[in-house]
């Protein structure tokens, strides 16, 4: 008894299939797989869609994953089979798809922490925060006896915005014996206390996008996307073409935070890759620092780095920006949301889905017919694109919310020690940058 619009996914699933076009398929029933909740709790249900989705995932993924879906599909009521399903699609990065088969293993043997702690983890990476401090709070012996659980429930609150019950579970929290477990309770205390930092400054509400960012990671964020912020951007964006005005904001905050920390970077590190390498130069000459190259195995010397992207550096540059140093700050101008970059940036300019440099491949509009053309990636020298980037102007507005940021910075300074803003910390390694958020946007597949 499948719903009216799961029916007719399948039937468009069904069709892309006959054609060979098993992405297309999947794209139809995405959605439905993770969200309608009749294929969890209706046996036939559950047969005819997973059914589907073995079919799907054979084509795309290979007979591994999919003999694991058909193994589900054939005894729909056996826990361990769902559990494996559940498990191997949170690996494959598909947690709502997890959800729904981790949902029907908690129906049939429900009150088990490893199955609950499953669910939990992939609503949460699905952005399904709420659902998963509700299935967690419906076990409350489990959040006594386990520390886990208690975790996830604190941290799944908080990712809703509520303040209030992570504080009341903190303190079991932090009575850990564990060193792991000590670990994942600070960083539970590290969120309250920055959010208690800038407490009065920035609402922490269900928008406010860049006070969320500091509270979660420590990282300023500099810029916020104005296109679709009302209709469920929020200050993301979705794809975005970036230029060299944006950079040049970018800097031009970059550089009223430092001034205001009165931090005097000694110098420019610069990385290789020539976006990053175009941004080093143009701080350089921005902020009258000399720059220097960043040497193969990292540096203990102080000064500003400069990544146009984490996402984009090859592993062993990422390496040698793992840890925090006295004095060291990283800047990462672009940074994908929608899937975690290496660790968290101390400032980062602004957060994308999809992104184009500004000499990257790209489309525009021709002048003479209006039609969209494709531009060539530009091979120019790091040095000339510096050159464009300091060249740049700034619409009259471009800095119109600097003082409410820098407001913001100026709370965030009080903190020290392993709680504080990155930009601030002297060591320990960086934070994650999780890809949820209170603050929830659209996305597009």
């Amino acid at each position: 008894m499948t719903t009216p619009g799961f029916s007719e996914a399948q039937r468009a699933a069904l069709d892309a299939l006959a054609r060979g076009e098993a992405q297309q398929a999947f794209n139809h029933v995405r959605f439905p797989l993770a969200h309608d909740p009749v294929i969890a709790t209706d046996r036939d249900s559950w047969r005819q869609a997973f059914d589907l989705f073995a079919r799907i995932s054979a084509a795309i993924a290979g007979e591994e994953l999919a003999a694991i879906v058909r193994r589900a599909v054939a005894n729909p009521d056996d826990v361990q089979a769902l559990y494996n399903l559940g498990y191997e699609l949170i690996e494959q990065d598909l947690p709502g798809i997890a959800a729904t088969a981790l949902t029907r293993a908690n129906l049939l043997f429900p009150n088990q922490e490893p199955i609950l702690t499953e669910l939990a983890v992939a609503l949460e990476s699905d952005q399904r925060c709420h659902e998963a401090a509700r299935v967690l709070r419906e076990v409350p012996d489990l959040i006594e006896e386990s520390f886990f659980c208690r975790y996830l429930l604190a941290y799944n609150t908080l990712m809703t915005g509520d303040l209030d019950e992570p504080r009341q579970l903190l303190p079991r929290l932090l009575q850990a014996d564990d060193a792991d477990q000590r670990f994942m309770a600070r960083r539970i205390e590290g969120m309250l206390v920055r959010a208690d930092a800038v407490h009065g400054v920035t609402p922490l509400d269900n928008m406010d996008l860049r006070g969320w960012h500091f509270v979660i990671t420590g990282g300023l964020l500099l810029h916020l996307s104005p296109f679709g912020f009302d209709e469920g951007m929020r200050g993301r964006y979705a794809y975005t073409q970036d230029s060299p005005d944006r950079c040049l904001e970018g800097l031009r905050r970059l550089a009223a935070l430092l001034d205001d920390w009165q931090i005097r970077p000694a110098r420019v590190w610069r990385l290789q890759d020539v976006d990053s390498a175009a941004l080093a130069l143009a701080a350089g000459q921005v902020l009258g620092c000399p720059v220097e190259p960043w040497p193969d195995g990292g540096s203990e010397g102080e000064g500003l780095v400069v990544v146009y992207d984490l996402a984009t550096l090859a592993d062993e540059t990422v390496e040698t920006l793992r840890e925090h140093r006295p004095g060291q700050v990283l800047w990462s101008h672009a940074s994908c949301w929608t899937q975690e970059p290496p660790f968290a940036a101390d400032l980062i300019t602004y957060l994308h889905q999809y992104n184009v440099s500004p000499w990257g491949e790209r489309l525009r509009v021709t002048p003479e017919k209006g039609e969209a053309e494709k531009v060539p990636p530009s091979t120019a020298p790091a040095e000339e694109r510096a050159a464009e980037v300091v060249a740049a102007t700034l619409e009259a507005d471009a800095l119109a919310d600097l003082p409410r940021l820098v407001e913001l910075a100026r709370a965030a300074r009080g903190l020290s020690g392993e709680h504080a803003a990155g930009a601030l910390r002297r060591d320990g390694p960086r934070r994650r940058q999780r890809t949820g958020s209170p603050v929830l946007s659209s996305r597009f597949f």
